[in-house]
């Protein structure tokens, strides 16, 4: 090779390995590009995924695979640089990225991680759980359906029943039992997350039975959506927060956050920020996080706030299976989310704000395995595979009002998760 030519070619090489040798880039900070399977066309089909749809798999998902299908990831084969081109030198990971990986600070021990109350107990796989047997593992919603003959389900005179349930589709769950839920139900105060409408729905009888409806409608069509169906008019009613959750522009929250002022309480009811594949979206979940508790203390401040819905959070390794493979690695179950979560309870997410009460883990303090969420794929629902992602926090100084909080075992197969109520005494 000529003179010239040699070292024009050695400084190429050089520069690029420079070019490699610069900070990491930051982690991309857009959300999740596809809603959970729903069997309608909105989302993924249900059965055997083709390669499409394997490469589009849910958020969720991917969070409550079966542990038989959550492999360690097999490290690369090395490869040989081609002549002529510099190879490319690793580079160590910046803390921020490491910090979200993980859900720890990158200089945290592991004696520290496993210190964490919402941590895994030490035993690893051993100690792990799945939902016990006693309770149903039916896939589909029990046709009739009543709640009759449970004398636990009774509501007491004076109580006020407000039901909660993540439909995934309202559209698709229709077609499976929705109604007849709603019809045994009856609960005075419905909310609904996911559904996924782009418009106000028309039914006749959900209209006959709830006259006071809200629909809150995200930006993004087929994602999201919430709504808030009521037999008694609320005196206020907003969907979204009134302040920015995102971190270069307002997050679209309108499909994600209804508020209701009733008489003698507020009803927040939420579809809350998913951390993503791989915690890809953990910067917008922090985002949501901070504002939504803001926006919980401030509500709190005129009347006691009640919040309900899909928090996409569990508070410990009681409430999923799997949790040792689980732990700072899938959305939900990270030191960053649930340290969070249980500063809400805590009163010390915000200053100034007061204590909540995670009313169901209160009223069920020896439970384990009882989950409001199973995932379609690996037959998670059979073997009894699941995170209880659904519930109610209620402001500590009003706990003793509350007379039940249940999950709807059997209401399951209309959506991924089942319904979850509480009793607490009227009147709104």
């Amino acid at each position: 090779m000529p003179p010239k030519r040699a070292a024009a070619t050695k400084a190429a090489a050089e520069s690029k390995t420079k070019a490699n040798g610069a900070g990491p880039s930051k982690p991309e900070a857009g959300k999740a590009k596809v809603a959970k399977a729903s069997g309608d066309g909105d989302g993924a089909a249900d059965g055997p995924a083709g390669p499409a749809q394997k490469k589009q798999r849910t958020t969720k998902e991917a969070a409550v695979k079966d542990a038989e299908e959550e492999p360690a990831a097999k490290p690369a084969a090395p490869t040989s640089p081609k002549k002529g081109k510099a190879q490319k030198k690793s580079q160590p990971k910046g803390e921020d990225e490491q910090e979200a990986k993980s859900g720890e600070p990158p200089a945290a021990t592991a004696a520290a991680a496993a210190a964490h109350p919402s941590a895994p107990p030490p035993g690893g796989s051993k100690m792990d759980t799945t939902a016990p047997e006693e309770l149903p593992r039916n896939t589909s919603v029990p046709d009739p359906l009543s709640f009759e003959g449970d004398e636990k389900s009774k509501k007491q005179d004076g109580d006020v029943r407000i039901a909660s349930w993540n439909v995934t589709s309202f559209k698709s769950v229709l077609t499976k039992g929705f109604m007849r839920y709603v019809e045994a139900e009856q609960a005075d105060v419905l909310f609904l997350s996911e559904t996924k409408c782009n418009d106000v729905p028309m039914h006749p009888r959900l209209s006959e039975i709830y006259p006071y409806q809200t629909w809150g409608i995200g930006l993004k069509k087929g994602y999201g959506g919430v709504a808030l169906l009521s037999k008694q008019k609320p005196l206020k009613v907003t969907t979204g927060l009134a302040t920015s959750a995102g971190e270069d522009s307002p997050q679209d929250t309108k499909g994600r956050l209804i508020t209701a002022e009733f008489s003698n309480y507020i009803l927040a009811g939420t579809y809350v920020v998913n951390a993503g594949e791989g915690l890809k979206t953990m910067p917008q979940k922090q985002a949501w996080n901070a504002a939504f508790a803001r926006h919980l203390k401030e509500c709190d401040e005129r009347k006691p706030t009640i919040w309900t819905g899909d928090l996409n959070v569990v508070l410990d390794s009681r409430d999923l299976s799997a949790a040792s493979k689980k732990w700072n690695k899938s959305p939900g179950y990270t030191a960053i989310e649930c340290s969070h979560h249980r500063a809400v309870l805590a009163g010390t997410a915000v200053e100034g704000a007061k204590p909540y009460v995670d009313m169901w883990r209160e009223l069920h303090p020896d439970a384990v395995g009882h989950y409001s969420y199973y995932g379609y794929r690996g037959n998670c629902r059979v073997k009894g595979i699941g995170w209880r992602l659904d519930s109610f926090i209620v402001p500590e100084r009003i706990k003793g009002k509350v007379r039940a909080v249940e999950i709807r075992h059997s209401v399951w197969g209309a959506s991924d998760h089942t319904p979850v109520y509480m009793d607490i005494k009227g009147p709104l």
